[in-house]
């Protein structure tokens, strides 16, 4: 027999003794029941050779693994929207995007996600290496500035 959730309200709200209220606390802890962290993964690098994540990525499968894991993305990256992926997932978006100037339509069929939640994935991802790394990359701010300037003048 399966109560709801007010029902064990009830039940809680009726227990007379203080050992009640514990079982009838620890019943409702228990039928809680959590979303899965990872609904369910749609793309499998391992199951791909590495002749061909040569071509996709430009990486084999366990260089992709040691760059997400080198570049310190988490096990699963969760977007501001909440889309959730693997590590592995996440950075082979990336890679994908950048190896070779793809539609995202092509990239669904791929990761089988649609293509709101790859560009969202894309972006947070890129963000967030950004964000981590940004020290250490060199912009020269003055060179830009002084061709975009030039540009503007023709």
């Amino acid at each position: 027999m399966v109560l709801a959730q007010k029902d064990l309200a009830l039940l809680l709200a009726h227990a007379k003794t203080k050992r009640q209220r514990r079982f009838v606390s620890a019943v409702i802890a228990a039928q809680v029941v959590e979303r899965p962290l990872i609904p369910d993964v749609r793309f499998d690098l391992n199951a791909m050779s590495d002749a061909n994540a040569l071509l996709e990525f430009r990486f084999d499968v366990a260089g992709v693994q040691q760059l997400g894991f080198l570049l310190g993305l988490p096990a699963v990256v969760i977007t501001t929207a909440r889309n959730r992926v693997l590590r592995d997932e996440a950075i082979c978006i990336l890679l994908s995007r950048m190896a070779f100037p793809t539609r995202l339509f092509d990239m669904a069929r791929t990761f089988g996600r649609s293509r709101p939640v790859l560009c969202d994935v894309f972006l947070h991802v890129l963000n967030e290496i950004y964000d981590r790394w940004n020290h250490l990359l060199y912009f020269n701010y003055k060179l830009l500035q002084r061709n975009c300037t030039l540009a503007n003048q023709d």
